[in-house]
């Protein structure tokens, strides 16, 4: 009886691991779809602040801060947009107040703009933590 169940237990903890995987690679590949959907577009810094987030990404240390960008593109007149960025260190010197950095706009979401410069990510952790918080 105890190896039954001991049995069952190592096998629900495999189904589950099996289940997160797919579901994770399965959000990866509706994120990149997403990014690659989006209007190619132009960001010039106005301002930013750091946001207390910090970690470990594919390109090393980040500290997240949100930005207030002027974006636009051929389709769209200039607004105001604010998004946090994951900026790693190779990234700080693109990301300052004045600078202009290369851009897509989401098509879903004109406020989720994606920076396309080397040491700069969108900070999708980010997103989750506050669409949690504002709900």
């Amino acid at each position: 009886m105890e190896l039954i169940i001991i049995l069952g237990v190592v096998a629900s903890v495999v189904l589950f691991f099996m289940y997160a995987s797919k579901s994770g690679a399965k959000m990866l590949a509706e994120r990149e779809a997403r990014k690659n959907k989006a209007e190619k577009a132009k960001a010039k810094i106005i301002g930013s602040h750091s946001v207390g987030l910090r970690g470990t990404g594919s390109g090393g240390h980040y500290q997240a801060y949100e930005f207030t960008l002027e974006v636009s593109n051929q389709y769209k007149a200039a607004y105001r947009a604010k998004c946090t960025w994951e900026v790693y260190p190779m990234g700080a010197p693109k990301a300052q107040e004045g600078m202009e950095v290369n851009v897509k706009i989401d098509t879903e979401d004109d406020q989720i703009i994606y920076p396309m410069d080397n040491g700069l990510e969108f900070s999708w952790t980010w997103q989750v933590m506050n669409k949690k918080k504002n709900k």
